[in-house]
């Protein structure tokens, strides 16, 4: 099979974003990116079918739902098919050409009239020509295949950071029905000592007016857990209402494996690069097409003349005998100006291409950096909040108490403690969403999945 034949057939297989099936992921299933789910565009199911999308919670899910449904993600996947195609058509050759005469008023020859004639002809382009254009074709399709991998990493992106606000969202609310709980609680106790006069009025009404201000914090979370919601299945191409359930599993915040530098150097095979590179390449190749036209191309034909019988007498030798002609031609460019501006024109798009490819590749290059050093600084805050801050908060929280049940503190100093404590288990959360949220952009940046460092180990939220 001729490589435009195998090209052709390429995208009906089951593919693996940039080459990367075979890379095993290190992160846990529900931390995985839509790198690591394999990639099968299926019918898109109409009507009710549809609506029969359910989750595990996983990101995993969300991931193969996405790569199978997502619209966007189907048109990026066609064009590159029909891009295919064209290889095929920029190695046809011009039509051949069949006519028919018949002679209205027969030419009288030694033979016979003249009566009926038949003519096939064939021009041959320039063999530059053609071979030039099916190259040129082929390398566009490889540029429409490249665009749809960064169209897949662009909606793993869009997937991911719409999974962890959610999921920061869902586990904010747990955090924050715990503290309306805990102010519950603690205001029922308040209530008994006011009764016996072991309490003070004001301290009552300095627990309940925290007890509002969380119970609009839910609510509010609430609102932003179903706009959440919307911005998933919108990512994702699901139907509208769709049930969008998250793990309660967290995250392992793990540095990446490999080095900054090391990240960058996967700017080379960025799909966004190659894209470029393999249109500017096609450029080139249109350039010899177009130079290639200048060239002369020639052409080949017959001719069969049917001849009736004579009626001399006596009757000619050969009476009634066909003729046969075979012709030759030759197509001579002279309009060169025109086919000089072809070539020019497509140099320029070459020259084009290449500057956009260097600038892709620089604009990788940064943000493979930025998304690197974000990720270790997300990793990094992770890492601070479970081994410093919320240690040291528990403590002092569980000493105020102890001292206000004792009557050596204040309800103000009480809820103060409280305060921080939600405080920064509700950040911890947010900073484990970003540390998702960074991983995804990071792996955008790079083209391939992370390779990370297991410091941490995989927990369920407390």
């Amino acid at each position: 099979m001729s490589k435009y034949g195998r090209l052709r057939d390429l995208p009906l297989a089951v593919l693996s974003l940039a080459g990367c099936a075979a890379c095993a992921p290190t992160a846990p299933k529900h931390h995985a990116s839509l790198h690591d789910v394999e990639l099968s565009l299926d019918p898109v199911p109409d009507g009710d079918d549809a609506a029969e999308a359910s989750f595990d919670g996983t990101l995993a899910a969300y991931a193969a739902y996405a790569y199978a449904r997502s619209p966007a993600l189907r048109a990026s996947f066609e064009t590159w098919r029909a891009a295919t195609h064209r290889p095929q058509q920029e190695r046809r050759m011009p039509e051949p050409t069949i006519s028919y005469t018949a002679f209205v008023r027969s030419v009288e020859t030694r033979v016979g009239p003249q009566q009926h004639r038949i003519s096939a002809s064939q021009r041959f382009p320039w063999p530059t020509t053609l071979r030039a254009g099916a190259e040129a074709a082929t390398l566009e399709a490889v540029a429409a295949q490249r665009r749809f991998e960064s169209q897949a990493l662009r909606i793993a992106a869009e997937v991911a950071e719409a999974y962890w606000l959610l999921w920061r969202i869902e586990h904010d609310l747990k955090v924050h029905q715990e503290e309306i709980e805990v102010l519950q609680s603690l205001s029922e106790q308040v209530r008994g000592r006011v009764a016996v006069g072991a309490a003070e009025l004001s301290d009552l009404a300095q627990i309940d007016l925290q007890l509002s201000r969380a119970r609009d914090r839910h609510a509010s979370l609430e609102r932003q857990r179903r706009a959440a919601a919307a911005g998933l299945v919108r990512a994702i191409g699901a139907p509208d209402r769709t049930p969008t359930p998250v793990s309660p599993r967290e995250p392992r915040a793990d540095p990446p494996a490999d080095s900054i530098s090391a990240l960058a150097a996967s700017a080379a095979t960025h799909p966004d690069v190659r894209t470029f590179e393999s249109l500017s390449d096609a450029a080139r190749q249109r350039e010899r097409q177009a130079r290639a036209e200048r060239a002369p191309s020639f052409g080949v034909g017959i001719d069969w003349i049917l001849t009736g019988e004579s009626t001399a007498t006596p009757a000619p030798q050969e009476n009634g005998k066909d003729a046969v002609a075979v012709s030759f031609s030759l197509q001579v460019p002279i309009w060169t100006r025109v086919y000089r501006a072809a070539e020019s024109q497509a140099r320029a798009e070459a020259a084009a291409q290449h500057s956009r490819a260097i600038d892709a590749r620089n604009t990788v290059v940064a943000n493979v950096r930025q998304h690197a050093e974000l990720l270790e600084d997300a990793s990094r805050q992770v890492a601070f909040y479970d081994n410093t801050l919320i240690p040291q908060s528990k403590t002092a929280f569980e000493s105020v108490l102890a001292s206000y049940a004792a009557g050596r503190s204040t309800v103000a100093e009480l809820l103060l403690a409280e305060r921080e404590l939600i405080s920064l288990r509700a950040e911890r959360f947010a900073a484990l969403a970003t540390y998702g949220t960074r991983l995804a952009q990071l792996e955008r940046a790079v083209g391939r999945p992370v390779e990370l460092v297991p410091t941490q180990p995989e927990k369920d939220t407390p």
